[in-house]
């Protein structure tokens, strides 16, 4: 997965945030890909893929990843 679709970069935001997201169809999609990791104990947590796709499609966090 190259480039997320604005839903799917809604919901890696969602799952940094709060570990969790609303958007339930999305979650086995992005563990499919290894974006995103369920854990008993931390719940959604995002894999270094995930961060890394996060930042990419985040403008305003293109500084961090510099």
């Amino acid at each position: 997965m190259e480039e997320l679709s604005r839903q799917e970069l809604l919901a890696l935001k969602e799952i940094h945030l709060t570990s969790q997201t609303s958007n339930k169809d999305m979650v086995s999609k992005l563990i499919d890909a290894e974006i995103v990791v369920d854990t008993e104990v931390c719940g959604l947590l995002l894999t270094r893929k995930g961060q890394h796709l996060l930042v990419r499609g985040s403008p305003c966090l293109w500084d961090v990843a510099a």
